[in-house]
């Protein structure tokens, strides 16, 4: 028979009860993070007090490790579970998966660092060292999306349940988060007649949109794993 959920001691449900609270409460910075870095010229209190806070290296340094870290805290979890089960070639996946959001981190976090913010911005245009960063993130991120990918249907073809429901969510939502982010581009280059207040009307429902749905699959991963009483 099938796995369906994994059991957990209740130091490790804890741990990723603060794990999965961390994520969305740090996911919702950074969705404000976006908005309050918008070219628009009237910005509430609230956005204008973010624009502040963000424009500090160290501060959204912090805001990029808490998500990847609680992230990995909660995969490591799983991938000890993973293990326990005896799904050696699924755990081996999911090492790679965390070594590489590991990395994107780091290649998101180091420039700010190393670099000044006209560096940073320079290099997307003359090249240069910051830019070595950038290119790395996007050969990582391919690679991120193919090991997500077959992560997925080693859960969907060898779990059952809810471990089976966070394999598929967890790439169908990334697909479903593509697609939305694709009908924004769409809006904004093809579509005539819709004023630049409606484009970041639609700029923010697609962020707001492609946050939840980005969530999800970390609120199905914490149902696959209960602890016991």
């Amino acid at each position: 028979m099938k796995i369906q959920t994994f059991s957990i001691t209740s130091k490790s449900g804890q741990i990723l009860n603060w794990s999965l609270s961390l994520l969305l409460v740090f996911s919702v910075f950074n969705l404000i993070d976006g908005w309050a870095s918008a070219p628009i010229d009237e910005k509430g209190v609230l956005s204008e007090a973010f624009a502040t806070l963000q424009g500090n290296d160290f501060i959204r340094a912090i805001e990029y490790f808490m998500i990847a870290a609680t992230k990995l805290t909660m995969f490591e979890v799983f991938r000890r579970c993973l293990n326990k089960a005896g799904h050696k070639i699924a755990q081996f996946t999911l090492t790679i998966l965390m070594a590489l959001i590991f990395s994107l981190a780091m290649a998101d976090i180091l420039p700010m660092f190393l670099f000044s913010s006209l560096e940073r911005v320079q290099s997307l245009i003359h090249g240069g060292c910051p830019s070595l960063f950038y290119s790395f993130s996007k050969v990582t991120y391919v690679v991120l999306v193919i090991t997500q990918f077959v992560l997925s249907l080693q859960l969907v073809k060898n779990f059952a349940g809810k471990i089976r429901l966070f394999g598929a969510a967890f790439f169908g939502c990334q697909v479903i988060t593509w697609l939305a982010n694709l009908a924004y581009l769409f809006i904004y280059t093809s579509v005539a007649g819709v004023s630049m207040d409606d484009i970041m009307t639609y700029s923010k429902m697609a962020d707001v949109f492609g946050s939840a749905v980005g969530l999800i699959p970390y609120f199905l991963l914490r149902t696959t794993m209960v602890a016991e009483d």
